[in-house]
């Protein structure tokens, strides 16, 4: 399983998973839990659960539904379930949080949050949305104010960040050994070859005029095309892979032999510049060495050691972090 669909199982399986024990007692009317010593505001819960953009969406579309939802006391008790839901799921991914920073992980909190604040500002002026008209737009998206946007997106990049820190922190401690280096080489040869591959040269210019023009002058031999990139301070040169068939680039280089220089290509289409292109080398798919795959045979073993960890060990880790931590929800809410 690749690293990236494993951690979002991870992320379905540990926000819905329960937990044992939850005080109710009242808590401060802002407040909807406390987890340890941190507490989650009502705003918190009203965004994540979407209810006000819920209840608005049935009352335009179904009045008679929203009624009795609003009204009987069938309705109340199925929105308060709803409700103590979604309440569970941000405790639960609260705990995780904390869980992970226990072991001594920084997950830089003061941060996130400066960047999230600084984010919002930056997106909403380059957007042009006035600062009077915002709260209207983020009631529209369900976020009954601006402190309310920030805290939903810091707990949610909180949460993926942390997840994200454990599997680093797992795969930097794990040991591999020489022998299963060898046995994993071995077993799954195949598996570790080169990617094709190409050395490639890039002179970058601002119009599509003045890639023409010196093209133009390289095809008459007025100068060489290393001569232009020698002498141009916007020239770079990589090393790409030729894999991403839907990159044009990818295309062009693969479809033409070292030596080959492009007509002007689109380079960057939101900066608008253009570039000329010469393959310099080509390199196939090949076998790779145990020592040349050593790097990647270390990284396939560490990985494998994590995901048992997330699958085995950790569960039983959480679940001990669980019942010693102490879950408030407010039972003036629940």
């Amino acid at each position: 399983m690749k690293k990236t669909n494993f951690l979002l199982l991870f992320v379905f399986l540990i926000s819905t998973v329960l937990y044992p024990k939850i005080i109710y007692q009242p808590l401060e009317q802002a407040i909807f839990a406390k987890v340890n010593d941190e507490t989650l505001s009502e705003e918190l819960l009203v965004s994540r659960s979407m209810i006000v953009y819920l209840l608005s969406d049935i009352y335009n579309s179904y009045p008679e539904f929203y009624s009795a939802l609003t009204k009987t006391a069938t309705g109340v008790d199925l929105m308060n379930t709803y409700l103590q839901d979604q309440a569970l799921k941000i405790v639960n991914q609260v705990l995780f949080i904390q869980f992970v920073e226990q072991k001594n992980i920084d997950l830089q909190r003061e941060h996130i949050w400066s960047n999230i604040e600084e984010n919002f500002s930056k997106t909403f002026k380059d957007v042009g949305i006035p600062d009077e008209e915002i709260d209207n737009y983020l009631l529209a998206l369900g976020y009954t104010s601006k402190t309310n946007y920030l805290e939903d997106a810091y707990y949610s990049t909180l949460y993926n960040n942390s997840i994200s820190a454990l599997y680093t922190k797992i795969i930097q401690e794990t040991e591999v050994s020489d022998v299963e280096m060898t046995e994993e080489y071995q077993n799954n040869k195949a598996s570790y070859k080169s990617e094709p591959s190409a050395d490639i040269k890039l002179i970058i210019f601002n119009s599509t005029e003045d890639a023409s023009y010196t093209y133009n002058r390289i095809i008459e031999g007025y100068y060489t095309y290393d001569e232009v990139y020698e002498q141009t301070g916007s020239a770079t040169s990589m090393r790409i892979i030729l894999k991403d068939d839907s990159n044009s680039i990818v295309r062009t280089v693969k479809s033409n032999p070292p030596g080959f220089i492009t007509t002007p290509l689109l380079y960057d289409a939101q900066n608008n510049t253009y570039a000329l292109l010469k393959i310099e080398r080509k390199y196939p798919e090949k076998q790779l060495t145990f020592e040349e795959a050593k790097d990647q045979i270390i990284f396939t073993l560490k990985d494998k050691k994590a995901q048992e960890y997330f699958d085995k060990v950790l569960p039983t880790e959480f679940q001990k972090f669980q019942e010693e931590s102490s879950i408030i929800l407010n039972s003036d809410m629940f």
